[in-house]
């Protein structure tokens, strides 16, 4: 067997919102013997999992955690309800959302008060999209693709503001077919630059592979993303959260492979991936 070329995208990994998350987070357990979070932390099962360790309890919402507790907000964010509700009942909050979340959710609020009609691009499911909303008054509306105008009642004033992790291309899309449809558009670009670099990365090694490795956690919009993206790029894809799940059946017939990660996958799970492919291929660690 040739020897197999891994190429990695330098870009992945950790981002800064999620380091910030996990920093804010390891210190809020060294400081209470039991934080409550509001939903997964991040979409990394094993980081979560670990956080959970260290007295970490993941719960549903604010009306779970105990008066006078501490509880963590996740780097997606949460509805100024929450933020209400925890001082109301003495909550300690430990705010981790992401400052380029929160940087789209001042903009949704912003173009509301101006009386657009806010609409989010973003995942309909996901807590990021759904806190925006939440801090647009609910006046804001998640549309996942511009197909999807057609069932809408869209009217003259309309301002997009976008969930951190979408893709450039689908703003572009939604932006071309709401010219049909308005006289004034505003627009606030809202999608993370780390976002951005790490899918423009990772196209650019998928360029140049046979199989594209993508890792993260399977409920990670991110990674999904990611996936989909490198897919479209030519090369077979698989997306996966650990090296256990690799198969040396994916290595035949192959002579380069590319590895790339979600901004919730740590260092050591990429490492490990690089190290199982190369004891796949019969090569010692190099």
């Amino acid at each position: 067997m040739s020897r197999l070329r891994i190429i990695g995208v330098d870009e992945a990994g950790f981002c800064f919102g999620v380091k910030r998350a996990l920093q804010l987070a390891r210190e809020a357990t060294d400081r209470h013997p039991e934080v409550a979070c509001l939903g997964p932390l991040i979409h990394n099962r094993q980081v979560v999992e670990g956080l959970e360790r260290r007295g970490m309890r993941v719960v549903e919402g604010i009306s779970d955690v105990p008066s006078g507790a501490a509880a963590l907000i996740r780097a997606h964010g949460a509805g100024p309800q929450v933020y209400e509700q925890a001082r109301e009942r003495g909550i300690k909050l430990i705010d981790a959302t992401c400052p380029f979340v929160r940087r789209v959710q001042q903009a949704a609020a912003r173009f509301v008060d101006e009386k657009y009609q806010v609409l989010v691009l973003g995942d309909r499911d996901h807590p990021e999209a759904q806190a925006i909303v939440a801090h647009a008054g609910g006046l804001a509306t998640i549309i996942e693709n511009a197909d999807e105008l057609e069932g809408l009642d869209i009217h003259d004033r309309v301002a997009v503001v976008c969930q951190s992790t979408q893709r450039l291309a689908t703003l572009q899309e939604l932006v071309a077919a709401l010219l049909r449809y308005v006289r004034e558009l505003r627009i606030a670009n809202t999608i993370c630059d780390a976002t951005s670099k790490r899918q423009h990365a990772s196209v650019r090694v998928a360029s140049q592979v046979d199989l594209m490795i993508v890792i993260g956690g399977y409920h990670s919009a991110n990674t999904s993303r990611l996936a989909q993206i490198c897919r479209e790029a030519g090369p077979r894809t698989e997306h996966i959260e650990t090296a256990d799940e690799l198969r040396s059946e994916w290595l035949e017939g192959v002579e380069a492979v590319g590895i790339t990660a979600g901004a919730s996958t740590p260092t050591d799970a990429v490492e490990a991936v690089r190290e199982r492919l190369l004891e796949m291929a019969g090569e010692e660690s190099r």
